[in-house]
């Protein structure tokens, strides 16, 4: 199977604020988000009778809401952009063996036994060689039976970690 593919900035950015907010940790600070702010809210609408929120609440509300996703789209922007993998138009041919990726710049060979994890989401491959590299697979560029091949030749992995979507 061959796949040609470019992951636009914007799409990247989109997979890895989707990848960022969902782990537990961010989800945590995100209900400490929403606790402080209806805690102000709360508080001056004299709904209930709360302490007033001081200085420290509305520092921590400040960070989690908008410094932290500035500090995660300069991370993703400064990544992207240095990054000639990323930015090129990748020709992949998938096989049962192993996985071959050329660009414009690169070429690379994986054997299936060498892949860390690989994870499904709803419009992505992620084919990870550790546990913070992947290679980007976006499902607008593969027909319906690809999709359905790649899940066949990813469901005889031994010794690889696949999470795939029900089909």
């Amino acid at each position: 199977m061959k796949i040609k593919t470019k992951v636009t900035f914007k799409e990247y950015v989109k997979l890895l604020y989707s990848l960022v907010y969902e782990r537990l940790i961010m989800k945590f600070l995100i209900c400490v988000a929403i606790v402080l702010l209806l805690w102000v809210i709360f508080y001056y609408l004299n709904f209930f009778t709360l302490p007033k929120p001081i200085i420290y609440q509305y520092i921590t509300l400040i960070l989690i809401v908008v410094v932290q996703p500035i500090i995660i789209y300069i991370t993703i922007y400064r990544n992207y952009n240095s990054s000639n993998h990323l930015r090129e138009t990748l020709e992949m041919e998938i096989t049962p063996k192993e996985i071959k990726i050329e660009g414009e710049s690169f070429y690379l060979e994986i054997k299936w036994h060498k892949i860390f994890k690989i994870v499904e989401k709803p419009n992505w491959f992620l084919i990870y060689q550790n546990n913070l590299s992947a290679i980007i697979i976006p499902k607008k560029d593969l027909r319906a039976d690809d999709i359905n091949m790649f899940r066949e030749i990813l469901k005889d992995m031994v010794n690889v970690p696949v999470e795939l979507l029900d089909s």
